[in-house]
């Protein structure tokens, strides 16, 4: 049984097949680890009035709607409710709006049309973790400074990336995008978590990241006991050991990794199960594209270095806590 609290959604879109089919899609098993309470709108200014009086804690938004467009629509809602999650649901849109919705509205996801059933989900439940550990960090943040404590700077290491996949083609592919400059990398320049604004956002730093390949899932886990790694990408079809099986040990020797699934050959359960029991972070699926490969993992990381500062803010408000006790 599942005792997570339902999730509020907003969906918008000016086509209300599309809303309807997002809204059951939603419903549909397998549910994975969050329930929904959804509400569509194919109007934007209603669910812009509706915002003013109910809090939601993610919303899918069509980017190209007659009258206001997702732009405009996400910035409006993003000033109403800024810790709602947003994600981008459209199939015109064009990188120049993109880098101005990512700049203007903070967008966690942009999924496109028409989309895979079980990249919408995992998009939605991935975003929810995210925006749930900047809670916690604005919580344990403003704790800190009422009480005055003074923080240590997280170590700015290079950051150690595992790629495994039993495809050497696949492997090269993969290495040769995340450690090469293109155009598409200025739109990370403008990826912001409003959490980390003060660490310089989710931007992957090519100069930053140390990228490590091999084809043996049991290399992989060899490498564990002599790298700390920061992300792992896996593939999930692999004669030695599937992803599943290997980023569930990965995990029991490196719990602070983030993990990231590659496939092209999944079926909507078996994601829901590596997402529910293993805990990815994000789904790349095969092909990729370019954007989307950057994108997971920038997030990836950003949330990782999220989930290290809350455990350090954690320890030093309960220290403290222990000292206001002790007086």
């Amino acid at each position: 049984m599942n005792d997570q609290p339902l999730r509020q959604i907003m969906i918008v879109d000016d086509e209300i097949g599309i809303v309807n089919a997002v809204s059951r899609e939603l419903a549909t098993p397998p549910l994975g680890r969050y329930r929904y309470e959804v509400e569509g709108f194919s109007d934007p200014a209603l669910a812009l009035e509706r915002a003013a009086v109910k809090t939601f804690d993610a919303v899918i938004s069509d980017f190209r709607m007659p009258g206001m467009d997702g732009l405009e629509f996400l910035r409006a809602l993003a000033a109403i409710q800024p810790d709602c999650a947003r994600l981008v649901l459209s199939g015109q849109t064009d990188m120049d709006n993109l880098v101005r919705m990512v700049n203007e509205t903070h967008i966690y996801r942009f999924i496109p049309k028409p989309w895979r059933d079980y990249f919408l989900k995992s998009s939605l439940s991935q975003a929810l973790d995210y925006s749930g550990a900047v809670g916690e960090n604005k919580r344990l943040a403003a704790l800190v400074r009422e009480r005055g404590i003074t923080v240590p700077a997280l170590e700015d290491n290079i950051d150690q990336i595992l790629i495994v996949d039993d495809d050497p083609g696949i492997l090269a592919s993969l290495a040769r995008v995340l450690t090469r400059h293109s155009r598409i990398d200025d739109l990370f320049r403008v990826i912001r978590a409003e959490v980390a604004q003060h660490q310089g956002g989710a931007v992957l730093d090519e100069g930053r990241i140390s990228v490590q390949i091999t084809p043996s899932p049991r290399h992989a886990l060899q490498m564990a006991k002599l790298v700390t790694f920061s992300c792992i990408i896996a593939d999930y079809r692999m004669p030695e050991m599937n992803g599943f099986d290997l980023l569930q040990k990965f995990s029991d020797e490196q719990p602070d990794c983030a993990r990231l699934l590659i496939s092209g050959q999944i079926t909507q359960e078996e994601l829901i199960n590596v997402v529910d029991l293993v805990h990815i972070f994000g789904f790349i699926d095969k092909p990729w594209q370019d954007f989307e490969l950057k994108a997971a993992l920038a997030q990836a990381l950003a949330w990782r270095r999220i989930q290290l500062e809350n455990r350090t803010l954690a320890r030093m408000v309960a220290a403290s806590s222990r000292e206001m006790d002790a007086q």
